[in-house]
């Protein structure tokens, strides 16, 4: 998550000071006190850093592309293999640590791709390998100057982006804008092919109805959660920048069940809506009855567990409008309806077999409880993008899919027992046998945000700047 450049919060009382200098003097008189009894230090109480909204009103205005910094990254060196005599093509004949990649080349930049795998298959160390790269990389090429042409002055990851926005337009064009984005959709396009929004993996704009509501911005789940509710966006609100472009797919452990029938691990996955103002929190649409008090608005909605299968290659979580309406309706019977979860926008998802499908994405919060330890796996739920299918699901092949997350969040471990099932753990459990384990994460790391943006980096592509000679970095 990238970090705030300006501070639309209140400060924090209790924060750290740099030390103050202690004149001589001082220092004496501190020394001739040390045998008198301890004076009662002061406690001060913090006050939490809650949102400024005049200072955020007016940071909104502020267009943070100008001035943001992009992250460095280090290319590695080139991997260079020994001559030899003979043409290589079985694996246990190569030289020691080889292996087809090419870390020191961006993985979109075709042409220095295509010319690497010449060289390699004049090395005569695998070549039936890199011809077969060299194949797929002449493929891609082309099907990406194809999109190109169609979008001329826009970079690689703005034309992607605009193609899944006339996509999404056209689905829901077709839906009669059950949504209200298309008015949206429309302008944001207009804007990427005027000039006057460039795609940025770190920065994100908030829309409502067609009209934008700020410049390219960092992306923090209070302000987007503070912009949504000031329009009451449960449809109509787009944040641009978190799906696109290109494709979208103390110690607890826990032990997650296979599913027979559909040979895949099943993993069960808390859910809630977030907090959301008293104001927005309803009476269920049941009489009341006489004398009967007005039910008190909770501040956080219960949650429910569902089962996930695991391991899909989605990159985001999936579930059905007939969940949301479980978490909905919770307290239906003793108390509130509570709203739709916040809407973040209709994003394009790419299938296994190659089709396109549209779906709204909504603001969901997520932990795990260990049945096998009877706690939270994770002290704090943790806000994610989710994707809301119509429906429900009932069968094999609308199932709902666990996404990224658990591996963001948890180490996890298989064994090839035959079983299909996953352990869960918020340790290293390789750890207290001394045994090569998994790296450890920081608490830093631990803690982060589920990340929204930067699903594809611009920085992956800075090879087609075209001040840039191919084949080479820009670091």
């Amino acid at each position: 998550m990238p970090p705030r450049a300006t501070l639309p919060r209140a400060a924090k009382l209790d924060g750290k000071s740099a030390p103050k200098r202690v004149n001589a003097k001082r220092k004496k008189s501190l020394k001739e006190d040390e045998g008198a009894a301890p004076k009662k230090a002061k406690t001060e109480t913090g006050i939490p850093q809650l949102l400024n909204e005049e200072l955020l009103a007016a940071d909104l205005k502020a267009d943070y592309s100008k001035t943001w910094k992009k992250p460095r990254q280090e290319i590695p060196k080139k991997q260079k293999w020994p001559m030899v005599k003979d043409v290589i093509t079985e694996l246990e004949d190569t030289p020691k640590g080889w292996n087809p990649e090419e870390p020191d080349l961006m993985p979109d930049d075709f042409k220095a791709q295509i010319e690497r795998c010449r060289e390699r298959i004049a090395e005569n160390i695998m070549p039936h390998v890199y011809r077969h790269k060299m194949k797929e990389f002449i493929a891609k090429q082309s099907q990406r100057e194809r999109l190109m042409a169609r979008e001329p002055g826009l970079s690689w990851p703005e034309a992607q982006r605009v193609d899944d926005l006339k996509f999404t337009l056209d689905q829901l064009a077709g839906e009669n804008d059950e949504y209200k984005m298309v008015s949206t959709v429309k302008a944001i396009i207009a804007r990427y092919r005027s000039g006057e929004l460039s795609w940025n993996p770190d920065l994100v704009t908030y829309w409502y109805s067609g009209v934008q509501l700020c410049l390219p911005r960092p992306f923090h789940w209070d302000e987007y959660r503070y912009v949504h509710d000031k329009y009451e966006g449960h449809v109509g609100f787009w944040v641009e920048g978190i799906l696109g472009p290109g494709p979208s797919m103390s110690k607890a452990s826990m032990v997650c069940q296979p599913d027979p029938r559909l040979n895949a691990t099943m993993v069960r996955v808390a859910l809630r809506i977030p907090k959301v103002p008293a104001i927005t929190v309803r009476e269920g649409e049941r009489k009341k009855e006489k004398g009967e008090k007005d039910p008190k608005p909770l501040s956080r909605p219960p949650f429910f567990d569902f089962p996930f299968m695991d391991d899909t290659g989605a990159t985001h979580m999936l579930l059905f409008e007939d969940d949301i309406n479980v978490l909905r309706n919770l307290e239906a019977e003793s108390g509130p309806v509570y709203p739709l979860p916040r809407c973040m926008g209709v994003g394009v998802l790419y299938l296994a077999d190659g089709n396109r499908v549209t779906s709204i994405f909504r603001e969901i919060e997520v932990n795990m409880w260990s049945y096998d330890e009877r706690k939270w796996m994770s002290p704090d739920w943790q806000a994610i993008s989710a994707c809301v299918q119509s429906g429900q699901s009932t069968r094999a092949g609308a199932d709902r899919l666990l996404g990224s997350w658990l591996r963001h969040r948890f180490y996890t471990g298989t064994c090839p027992d035959q079983s299909l099932r996953l352990w869960v753990f918020d340790y290293n459990p390789g750890i207290p046998q001394g045994q090569r384990t998994l790296p450890t994460a920081t608490p830093a790391q631990l803690n982060a945000p589920y990340p929204v943006a930067r699903v594809r980096p611009i920085d992956d592509f800075p090879h087609l700047d075209p001040n840039l000679a191919t084949g080479h970095g820009l670091f």
